[in-house]
C-alpha cells in the first residue's frame, strides 16, 4: 500500500501525526497515545476508519471499519482504537476483521488507495 510505504519506519511524533491531518488522502489522523512518539494511529475518511500499528515489520493496518448509515465515524474510531490497543497488548483474537468490514480479506493493499479518493 503506497500510503503505508510513505510512513517512516518508526513510531510517529506529534508533528508527523499533524501533517497526516493536512494530507489529502485522509480527513482525520489521531495518535492513540498522548505521550511522545506513537506506534498506533487512527486514520479516517468519509467512508472508512483504519487502525494502524507499528511493529518490527513496519506499519500495518490491524482494523478497518466501513462507515455507512449504520456506523458513524465515532463508532469506527472507537472500534479501531480498541483493536489497536488489543493487538499491541498481544490479544491473539484482536484484529481478525470478523465484523465483515471493508478489509475482511486482511489485505490492506487492496483498499486504501482507492478509498482515499472518497474524502
Amino acid at each position: 500500500m503506497a500510503f503505508l510505504d510513505s510512513l517512516p519506519p518508526r513510531p510517529l511524533d506529534d508533528g508527523e501525526v499533524a501533517s497526516l491531518n493536512r494530507s489529502e488522502s485522509v480527513s482525520l489522523a489521531v495518535a492513540v497515545d498522548d505521550d511522545g512518539p506513537t506506534d498506533a494511529v487512527l486514520l479516517a475518511t468519509d467512508s472508512w476508519v483504519k487502525g494502524l500499528l507499528f511493529a518490527d515489520e513496519g506499519w500495518s493496518v490491524v482494523e478497518t471499519v466501513t462507515l455507512d448509515d449504520e456506523t458513524e465515524r465515532y463508532e469506527g474510531l472507537r472500534v479501531c482504537e480498541e483493536t489497536v490497543r488489543a493487538v499491541r497488548d498481544g490479544d491473539a483474537d484482536a484484529g481478525d476483521n470478523s465484523d465483515g468490514d471493508a478489509d475482511a480479506d486482511d489485505n490492506p493493499d487492496d483498499d486504501t488507495d482507492t478509498d482515499a479518493d472518497d474524502n
